[in-house]
C-alpha cells in the first residue's frame, strides 16, 4: 500500500481528546504533522467519523491546546488516525511551531503547507 502522507511526521507525545457523536475519547498523541495525527487510545471510533480534536500543551490553570476539526481516517488495533480538516490561526501557529521544532526545519514545514493550499484551492 502507497503511503500518502505530504507532511513531515515528528514524534510528539503530549494528551489529546477526541470528540465525536456525543462521544469522548481520552488518549496520547504519537506523532503529528500539519495534516493529521495518530494518537493511541482502545477506544473505537469508525473511519470516515467527524471528530474535533483537543491536543492539550500544557497542564498550566489556563492550558494552551490545540483545537482541530478533522475525520478519523484510520482505525487500527490500538489507536486512531485523524485527518485534520480544519483549524483556527492560533492552532496552526501553534502546530507548526511544535512541527519544525521536532522536525529541525521549519521551510520545509512551511512549503509542505503552501503546496497543500495550491493544490486544495485546484481541487476545489
Amino acid at each position: 500500500m502507497k503511503d500518502r502522507r505530504n507532511f513531515s511526521r515528528v514524534d510528539f507525545r503530549v494528551s489529546a481528546l477526541l470528540q465525536a457523536e456525543g462521544m469522548a475519547v481520552k488518549g496520547e498523541v504519537s506523532d503529528v504533522s500539519l495534516h493529521g495525527l495518530y494518537m493511541e487510545t482502545q477506544e473505537r471510533i469508525p473511519v470516515g467519523t467527524p471528530v474535533e480534536v483537543t491536543i492539550y500543551l500544557s497542564a498550566a490553570p489556563e492550558p494552551i491546546v490545540i483545537n482541530v476539526k478533522g475525520t478519523v481516517a484510520r482505525l487500527v488495533e490500538g489507536g486512531i488516525g485523524c485527518a485534520f480538516d480544519k483549524m483556527d490561526v492560533e492552532s496552526f501557529a501553534h502546530l507548526r511551531s511544535i512541527i519544525s521544532y521536532q522536525g529541525g526545519d521549519e521551510s520545509k514545514v512551511m512549503a509542505e503547507f503552501s503546496e497543500y493550499v495550491v493544490k486544495k484551492m485546484h481541487d476545489e
